[in-house]
């Protein structure tokens, strides 16, 4: 296993951000130059800590926590949409643009986190220097189409249901924190032991009930309107900062080069991983830390 980043490296503190406090750990020497890691939907930030450690001869490391997930706040009564997430992002930049950081900085965010990344980086392009989506482009055209086949009524329907009885569940709870961690590596059988540990410890919180996710439970319901590939390409093809995308060949999610995404892009790369699926940072470590290296260059 690639080794963890030292304890006495992190620094934590809130990002208030319109009415929520999003956690925000920061890594490393702060005179250094900030790249900013995002994780994707039902994670946490120390799901990077592997990168981080990576990363810290560098860089300084900043890694938020998005909203209903890890130690940052829920919102009361949803919104998770795309506006929402990206409204954080630029929350936290400014945050760290008057703590002192110069940007523009580099961006890096898996699935979901790299749907905002690529989003932030077209509406707010004089703050991105380089960005790397791990899986991140949102629905290609088929799961759209597929989404989609329902009439609204009928999708409607279901998808209000589906938020009532979240709403009026109990929330869930392990008696042991072990019963979280083998649930999560029988989740994700493709990671080691470690990996599972360190995951599930931290995506893991202790209350009166015994222990409980850290995410939201309204989170990962789809969208009653998805958004389609020939609204959101076209504002990825307005970033002219250089992009990374990454896809592991053994992933749920469609290639961006097989479905012609890739194309939308004004200056685009892509790198697809043998023996690697959606968490390809974890499966296949050494040769992502090597190409995200090679991509972001030496820092200036």
């Amino acid at each position: 296993m690639p080794p963890l980043p030292d304890p006495k490296a992190l620094r934590e503190r809130k990002a208030c951000v319109g009415r929520l406090n999003l956690h925000l750990r920061l890594w490393g020497d702060p005179s250094k130059p900030l790249v900013l890691l995002q994780h994707g939907g039902k994670d946490h930030g120390r799901s990077w800590d592997w990168t981080v450690a990576a990363l810290l001869d560098e860089y300084c490391v900043a890694v938020p926590d998005l909203r209903g997930h890890g130690d940052s706040d829920w919102p009361t009564g949803g919104g998770y949409d795309t506006f929402d997430f990206v409204t954080d992002m630029a929350g936290v930049v400014e945050a760290l643009i008057a703590e002192g950081f110069a940007g523009p900085f580099d961006l890096i965010g898996h699935s979901l986190g790299g749907n905002i990344v690529l989003h932030y980086a077209a509406s707010h392009p004089n703050r991105v220097r380089r960005i790397i989506s791990l899986e991140g482009l949102g629905f290609s055209d088929k799961s759209y189409a597929d989404m989609s086949a329902a009439p609204l009524q009928e999708r409607m329907s279901k998808a209000v249901g589906r938020r009532l009885k979240v709403a009026s569940r109990e929330q869930r709870f392990f008696a042991e924190q072990e019963e979280g961690i083998k649930r999560l590596r029988h989740l994700h059988s493709q990671l080691s032991d470690q990996q599972a540990e360190h995951l599930a410890v931290h995506a893991l919180a202790q209350g009166e009930g015994g222990w409980r996710w850290k995410h939201d439970p309204h989170l990962g319901m789809l969208p009653i309107r998805p958004m389609p590939p020939a609204e959101y390409l076209p504002v990825y093809a307005s970033i002219e900062a250089p992009v990374l995308l990454m896809y592991g060949r053994d992933s749920w999610a469609s290639s961006p080069k097989g479905d012609g995404r890739v194309e939308a892009f004004q200056n685009a790369q892509l790198i697809e991983y043998e023996a690697a699926g959606h968490w390809l940072h974890h499966d296949r470590f050494d040769d992502f830390i090597r190409d995200v290296r090679a991509f972001l260059g030496k820092p200036s």
